[in-house]
């Protein structure tokens, strides 16, 4: 069977039910979508080292000696041990959960392994160690990242399969693009990805360099695309500045206003006045009061008749605004739609909006849901907005002929990242933490050091102290047996301080347990909240003193800042502690340095961007929102820039566009008639 990109993954071989829903859940439906899943490194089996170097991966030839394969049914934990001898050194080669292995371990009296021969526990061992294809060496191999009980081996067969029967001659980029930035062929860079003849990292980079661009310029066109709809749009909705509106903001606000605050409403109340509606980014630093900014803009828009919605990128994130506006605002006419809402309320707050007995709703992705109509949309409020694709920002723009928009962003956000992601706003910035808050103390904690930490944690528990731990995976990664996991520190905390209460949560919580979890942890009833970076943002619990950080010289600096900023949010002072990874790059470290000296948001992130922080490595079944698949902004600026200044050229010219191009416009410019305004 021959295989294009739109080939549906239900065709592919070796893909089956299970395989399929698990690329679904991953937005994978096509062949097209799983060429785009690019090794996360490659093993150069072209080389073998006959003798042992320790502590560097190489491909070597171990002599089978025994062969023993144990299980733990209970835990669903598998363990097989092989030893013998690479050169004249004893070694154990030790798989976790791989019980497939061992026909082949059994059957060869030579394997070929490539791994990190390292000593441990009084042995030499290599763990998890990957063995040559066919038992074969003189290759380069692929390594792909397991996606659940999608093992990295299959995916590496079921995409070689694909490029065997591949028949698709498409170019999804135009050819005056391919030729300015000397781009290869889509063929010709897919195999050079996934079968490459020789370990070129160099090369390889190139080669990815031309999907990385091609991300970012199909932003670049849906980005502008929507700008130049929006750019010229008169104001409808006409806003008044009366006495009983200065009365009802003193009335609901709980403390006075810092200059800062004062600056940035007051710069909302002239863009109100102006002839156009407003675009304004409001971006705040950790503790800066910019939630309190964004409530008195939509108090402007309730008092003058007018409704407002306020979008935020999770449910977690949704429910802590809609309780802080319970509070501020104090009213009935307010509402919270989230996807976990029952079918009955749902339909009862879209009935409510369209009569506009509703006059604020705070929500998640349910606000752009085609059902959901306003009376009088005129204020639009969104956190966080770099979670959010184009096209879903602007459906929410569509349910008013004129709506006023505030971006809002607790992460200080690089000069000219600014510019390239929001050069069509005007910007307010918040840069001084609200008063009676203490900095939060930062300590780099060594991986040597967590016996002596655990120790010290425990006093401070023992004193009443109550904080997170964050762990960058879920679950287990035999690919990255340095970082630690949620499943897994639970369960030592479990053992280690049986007496404290504490929980766990993730992006694969479900929201009711999420919730339940964060009432009980605020309550006190919870002291150790275990949890990935979903606490990232939108947790607000003054008590919590501590935060921990696994593996923190993995992450990237601005997150870093966003994760200590759940601390210190009360009056007791509070601390965070970055424990490092056993083997820290140089450049993790700086980042741990950097951190640890900082806590200017804004400074931060322009050290970041200089040091290119980078994310966190991504989970088995980690859900978080990344911008882009394959592109970072901050790695990939000039990229990102180039794609920029292109989508500018072919939207002038729209005779250089090519199909792919001349589709996409054309189907956004059918959304944008076929959703109708309020």
């Amino acid at each position: 069977m021959s295989v294009s990109l739109s080939t549906p993954v239900e065709q592919i071989k070796g893909i089956g039910p299970s395989y399929s829903r698990i690329l679904s859940r991953r937005g994978i439906t096509c062949a097209g979508d799983l060429l785009l899943l690019f090794p996360e490194t490659y093993l150069d089996f072209s080389r073998v080292t006959e003798q042992p170097v320790p502590d560097e991966e190489r491909l070597y030839p171990f002599a089978v000696h025994s062969v023993r394969l144990s299980r733990n049914f209970k835990k669903r934990i598998s363990l097989i041990i092989a030893k013998g001898k690479i050169g004249s050194l004893p070694v154990q080669l030790v798989f976790f959960n791989q019980p497939y292995l061992l026909p082949a371990l059994e059957r060869e009296k030579v394997i070929y392994a490539y791994g990190r021969i390292e000593e441990r526990a009084g042995a030499w061992q290599m763990v998890n160690p990957q063995l040559a294809p066919e038992n074969r060496p003189g290759q380069v191999v692929p390594r792909y990242r397991p996606l659940a009980t999608l093992k990295g081996g299959n995916l590496r067969k079921i995409i070689a399969g694909i490029l065997a029967d591949w028949r698709d001659e498409r170019e999804t980029l135009p050819r005056a693009v391919m030729r300015r930035h000397a781009f290869p062929g889509l063929a010709v860079a897919l195999r050079a990805l996934h079968q490459p003849q020789a370990s070129d990292l160099t090369a390889i980079e190139q080669m990815k360099a031309r999907f990385i661009y091609s991300e970012f310029l199909a932003f670049q066109l849906e980005l502008q695309f929507i700008r130049a709809y929006f750019r010229n749009r008169r104001r409808t909705h006409r806003y008044r500045f009366s006495n009983d509106i200065r009365l009802a903001i003193d009335r609901r606000l709980p403390f006075t206003l810092s200059g800062e605050q004062i600056n940035a409403f007051s710069e909302i109340v002239n863009d109100l006045g102006a002839p156009r509606t407003m675009q304004r980014l409001l971006q705040g630093e950790v503790g800066s009061g910019k939630t309190i900014v964004a409530f008195l803009a939509l108090l402007l828009a309730r008092e003058n008749g007018y409704q407002g919605a306020f979008l935020a990128p999770t449910e977690l994130l949704a429910s802590q605004h809609f309780r802080s506006a319970q509070s501020f605002f104090a009213v009935d006419d307010i509402a919270l739609l989230t996807g976990d809402c029952p079918a009955e309320s749902k339909k009862e707050i879209q009935k409510r909006l369209r009569s506009g007995e509703i006059s604020l709703v705070f929500g998640t992705h349910a606000l752009i849901s085609e059902n959901i109509a306003f009376r009088n949309l005129s204020m639009v409020v969104i956190d966080e907005q770099h979670r959010f694709g184009v096209a879903q920002r602007a459906a929410l723009f569509f349910k008013s002929r004129s709506a006023d928009l505030l971006v809002t962003t607790a992460t200080p956000i690089h000069r000219t990242m600014r510019l390239a992601l929001y050069n069509d706003l005007t910007v307010s910035s918040l840069k001084k933490p609200l008063s009676g808050r203490r900095p939060v103390i930062t300590r780099v904690i060594a991986a040597a050091g967590r016996q002596e930490f655990y120790r010290q944690l425990r006093r401070e528990l023992d004193r009443g102290g109550r904080g997170y731990i964050i762990t960058p995976l879920i679950e287990k990664s035999e690919h990255a047996p340095d970082l630690r996991s949620l499943q897994e520190e639970t369960a030592v905390f479990k053992d280690l301080w049986p007496d404290i209460p504490l929980a766990a949560i993730s992006g694969k919580t479900k929201p009711g347990q999420k919730d339940r979890v964060l009432r009980q942890f605020r309550q006190g009833r919870i002291r150790l909240l275990l949890a990935t970076t979903v606490v990232e943002v939108g947790i607000d619990v003054p008590e919590a003193t501590f935060m921990v950080i696994e593996n923190a010289d993995r992450y990237g600096l601005s997150q870093l800042h966003q994760l200590r900023g759940r601390v210190g949010r009360g009056t007791e002072q509070s601390y965070c502690y970055l424990l490092s990874s056993s083997r820290p790059t140089e450049n993790g470290k700086l980042r741990l340095q950097a951190i640890a000296a900082n806590d200017d948001g804004f400074r931060i992130a322009e050290m970041d961007m200089r040091l290119r922080g980078g994310g966190v490595i991504a989970g088995l079944e980690q859900a978080g929102e990344l911008d882009f698949k394959l592109g970072d902004v901050k790695r990939d600026y000039s990229l990102f820039k180039a794609a920029r200044s292109d989508a500018h050229w072919l939207l002038q010219n729209p005779e250089l566009q090519n199909d792919e191009v001349r589709d996409s416009l054309s189907a956004l410019s059918a959304k944008i008639k076929k959703l109708s305004f309020s």
